[in-house]
């Protein structure tokens, strides 16, 4: 494989720390292979070279490729470390030398949760804490608390305050403690607790600090833009004095800020840690054609928190083209998708979201038109809480709470899908009334589901104030008035009606964290816009359903291996796909927007970010699905990429990216660039900076003129 000439700048770099800043799909990891080939035919010594990677997936490619690269060589590897696997070799040596208490690693994720549970109600018995603290999003937010915590180096109470936590949560700082004491009396440790631990040692032992140092010369670290500060500090102890330490990564793709990332490490710290670094830039993308290059340098450069390097697609790339399509009543994505699968197989498709509240009408639309789909890191449209408790408001209406259509008098004949229905009703929202309550009422209403009206309101009693029951009563009142509806009315008028009543969005905004309550809402607002389109009575709409679930039911009994992946962001970075697609890129869920203040610029730059790698998963096409907008039609066609200046909801509807990532004016330059020799024409826009310094980046010319911005009738 031929390599560029940054490639060999890397591989040769001599003496002192490096830092590579790469784009995406810029060959670091073959850059990276041959780098450490090159030291070990200088003569440096295997077990002096350290390669530390994020995960184990990518740990177990880079160690196949190394070994492949030294076949038919006498050249023995490196070892080839996540940091994790690095922290568990510490901590046994820190146990041997009596530095750490012997414990046990756990390793399942539900043994965490379990613990904390254990702690948030033991806390919670002490200081009078409510239902909230021992809900589903109550132990979320408190895992990620505790995670935070792992990631750092401060205190719970420093942590808590610098990552913006709401003060309502104070009590994760207490309720950590009551963790911490259990783990111990547990004898146990999680994940996160392998580099934690050592690393909080050898801050605690000077000794400790200068046995693990300076054993090694070179340490070569792959995405550093995911480091963390207990990370950061565990590479800075390793390397003492002695080891060249080269990292790689892109401060455009950090979007683990939940995990303790920051753009600061590689932007600034990792100058300030190890002193006068030599910079490299991988710049050439191997992954995409000039049209995406050009749209993702528009998008990233808004950003203040990164280096100002150009993303270049290499001359032999794909000509990926861009798909920008306004939704209607129907999927735009449905023709796309239908088109791709004449010519080529569904598996070579990914659906990305932001949140997976975008993926419902994705899936009912997919559904519809027996299109093969698999969702990963959520549970799928029919197994959605949310999404069960409004169906079995329905099913309320219709009379079929039950499936049996008639009350019973022994639980035995209760379905667990219909139980599961029910606590999901009494759930959304929440009645507050303890779990096992909660489950013996759903048990009296399956076996009388004519009576639930009246079976709700003698709970009224439990209630732990005046305030919740009132809200018991007011509930059971609602029950009994959907009850009481004909079958026939318009399935949306139903749930519309119920929502407003209930004030349900209201209610997950009180009882999860902003991001959780945002998707619950936004998948509410979903299904109820596909609802509403049916335009169905509760009794019809009720068989659409069925027929749409039996049929995805089908579909993964028969285990199609030809199937759409559906999956977030997150999940796809270091991934790619031939065709990629972002659908519902809606302003407010794209960027995910919350009112912090002066936290908001920067939260703003961590959402850009997150679009930028999901726009750079693609290799042959990239579709962009989003709401009607003239204004954004408008600038696009003037080649005019400022946002709009008002984020007021729904006065501009599409995402602000669309707006920054000047797709018309990328579009255009970028076709014109692989086709140069076709046309001399006048290429115009009211931006041109991005152009002018791509065209000089990759020594093309083409000829730009700037169109004169119009002058805007509103703000």
């Amino acid at each position: 494989m031929r390599l560029t000439e940054e490639q060999e700048k890397i591989i040769r770099h001599t003496t002192g720390h490096a830092r590579v800043s790469a784009v995406a799909g810029s060959g670091k990891t073959t850059a990276m292979i041959r780098r450490v080939s090159h030291l070990l035919q200088q003569g440096v010594a295997p077990d002096k070279i350290l390669v530390l990677m994020f995960n184990r997936s990518a740990k177990v490619v880079f160690a196949e490729r190394l070994h492949q690269s030294l076949q038919g060589t006498t050249l023995r590897p490196p070892a080839v470390r996540t940091f994790h696997s690095l922290g568990l070799r510490l901590v046994a040596s820190f146990t041997n030398r009596q530095y750490l208490p012997r414990y046990r690693l756990v390793t399942e994720d539900f043994q965490l949760e379990k613990l904390a549970r254990e702690a948030m109600k033991k806390y919670g018995a002490e200081a009078n804490g409510d239902e909230t603290w021992i809900s589903k999003e109550g132990i979320e937010g408190f895992l990620l608390f505790i995670s935070r915590v792992k990631s750092d180096i401060a205190s719970p109470q420093e942590v808590f305050a610098a990552c913006g936590f709401e003060e309502q949560h104070a009590y994760y700082i207490h309720a950590y403690k009551v963790f911490e004491s259990l783990r111990h009396a547990a004898k146990i440790r999680f994940y996160h607790d392998l580099i934690h631990e050592p690393v909080m040692a050898i801050q605690a032992q000077k000794d400790l600090a200068d046995w693990v140092a300076d054993h090694l010369d070179y340490i070569l670290v792959d995405e550093y833009q995911d480091i963390n500060e207990v990370q950061q500090q565990l590479l800075l102890y390793i390397a003492g004095q002695q080891a060249q330490v080269m990292v790689v990564g892109d401060v455009d793709q950090c979007i683990y800020e939940w995990r303790g990332a920051q753009p600061k490490y590689i932007v600034s710290r990792f100058a300030r840690d190890f002193s006068q670094p030599t910079n490299y830039t991988l710049s050439y993308s191997f992954r995409y054609g000039h049209r995406l290059a050009l749209a993702a340098n528009h998008l990233i450069s808004n950003n203040r928190l990164r280096d100002r390097k150009l993303c270049l697609a290499w001359s032999t790339n794909p000509d990926t083209r861009i798909t920008c399509l306004p939704e209607g009543e129907v999927q735009p994505l449905i023709n796309i998708l239908q088109n791709w699968q004449e010519k080529r197989g569904l598996n070579q498709a990914a659906v990305l979201v932001r949140i997976y509240a975008q993926a419902v009408p994705v899936e009912l639309a997919l559904l519809e038109h027996n299109i093969p789909y698999r969702l990963v890191g959520s549970e799928t449209v029919f197994s959605c809480s949310e999404i069960r408790a409004l169906l079995g408001y329905l099913r309320l209406c219709q009379g079929s709470l039950k499936k049996t259509g008639q009350d019973v008098d022994h639980v035995d004949h209760i379905n667990h899908a219909d139980m599961s229905t029910v606590l999901a009703m009494l759930t959304h929202p929440h009645l507050w009334l303890k779990r096992d309550v909660l489950q013996s009422l759903a048990q009296k209403i399956l076996k009388k589901p004519g009576s639930a009206g009246s079976l709700i309101k003698k709970y009224a009693d439990e209630a732990g104030s005046p305030y919740l029951t009132s809200r018991i009563l007011d509930l059971a009142e609602i029950w009994r008035k959907i009850r009481r509806k004909s079958p026939k009315t318009r399935a949306f008028t139903v749930l519309n009606t119920l929502i407003e009543e209930t004030d349900l969005y209201a209610h997950f905004l009180y009882t999860s964290r902003p991001p959780v309550a945002e998707n619950k809402i936004k998948t509410c607002q979903s299904f109820l816009r596909f609802v509403r389109n049916t335009g169905l009575n509760v009794n019809d709409f009720l068989d659409e359903i069925e027929r749409l679930a039996n049929k995805k039911e089908g579909e993964e009994i028969t285990g199609k291996q030809d199937s759409l992946l559906i999956t977030s962001i997150h999940r796809a970075k270091g991934l790619e796909w031939p065709l990629v697609i972002l659908p519902g890129l809606e302003e407010g869920v794209v960027p995910f927007r919350q009112d912090k203040g002066d936290q908001e610029a920067e939260d703003i730059e961590d959402e850009r970010r997150l679009f930028y790698v999901g726009m750079t998963r693609a290799q042959e096409e990239l579709c962009l699905t989003y709401p009607q907008d003239r204004r954004l039609e408008r600038r696009k066609k003037a080649g005019d990429s400022r946002s709009p200046t008002s984020t007021e909801k729904g006065k501009y509807p599409a995402s602000c990216f669309l707006y920054e990532a000047n797709l018309d004016f990328s579009d255009c330059l970028g076709e014109r660039i692989e086709h140069s020799k076709q046309s001399k024409e006048t290429v115009k826009a009211v931006d041109l900076t991005i152009g002018k310094r791509y065209l000089t980046s990759v020594k093309k010319s083409v000829p730009l003129k700037r169109r004169r911005r119009k002058k805007s009738k509103t703000k």
